[in-house]
């Protein structure tokens, strides 16, 4: 049974990546007790064209360093020129000097060695929650703090609650210029269940109530942004 302090790891989406088919499959079971969607990938170039297509939901990515065609490292080179933030962490069956003074300018969370042992999933787990919590409280202005974790928002000394296709759309808002349709169907609906427009413009019209006049602005024909001059 899961331990309950772990459960708001249950919603986090985790792009997981290993060669070996058996440890794959090891591992993918044990990430699921803790995390409802694990995306696998056998090699870097597989890794990296599942984060392409699902860049704006993965909120963590694990990932061998020794793989064919594409290893680890440049793997993660490759996804920091799109998201300089998203927690990885690196797995080696050794500990290599050069992998790891090549991975500290990448923002490595964590880096461990081989076998992916219970105690060292655990001590895996300890360090996103500690990342998620120190990273989910942020200030938007002057006035407006954003807890990313519980989907809150403070206007100044109102606490208004999102719900969690709000908090989902106030985060892409706070990463992105503007949010686009499609990452917003991407993101919060899904391609496969995309919502009509009157779906869309009910979401929007709900969601502005609960900010400060005219902070979340649209731009026609294009998607949605935060009007800095408001913050």
């Amino acid at each position: 049974m899961m331990n309950n302090k772990y459960t708001i790891l249950k919603n986090k989406i985790v792009l997981y990546v290993e060669d070996d088919k058996e440890l794959q499959q090891n591992v993918v079971e044990i990430l699921h007790n803790f995390f409802d969607t694990v995306l696998v990938g056998s090699d870097g170039d597989e890794a990296y064209d599942i984060y392409i297509e699902n860049q704006n939901r993965i909120d963590i990515m694990i990932t061998d360093i020794n793989m064919p065609n594409t290893d680890g490292i440049t793997l993660c080179k490759s996804i920091r020129e799109y998201d300089k933030n998203l927690p990885i962490v690196v797995i080696s069956a050794y500990t290599d000097t050069d992998y790891l003074l090549d991975s500290i300018d990448l923002n490595i969370v964590t880096y461990i060695t081989k076998p992916f042992t219970t105690k060292k999933v655990i001590a895996l787990l300890d360090k996103f929650l500690d990342y998620f919590e120190s990273n989910s409280h942020i200030i938007v202005g002057n006035a407006i703090e954003f807890n990313a974790q519980s989907g809150t928002l403070m206007i100044g000394n109102s606490n208004i609650e999102l719900t969690k296709k709000e908090t989902k759309f106030f985060n892409l808002l706070l990463e992105n210029s503007i949010v686009t349709y499609d990452m917003m169907y991407e993101y919060m609906w899904d391609y496969d269940k995309a919502p009509s427009q009157d779906a869309i413009k009910s979401f929007i019209k709900k969601f502005k109530k609960k900010l400060p006049a005219d902070l979340c602005k649209n731009k026609q024909g294009v998607g949605y942004y935060l009007d800095k001059n408001k913050v």
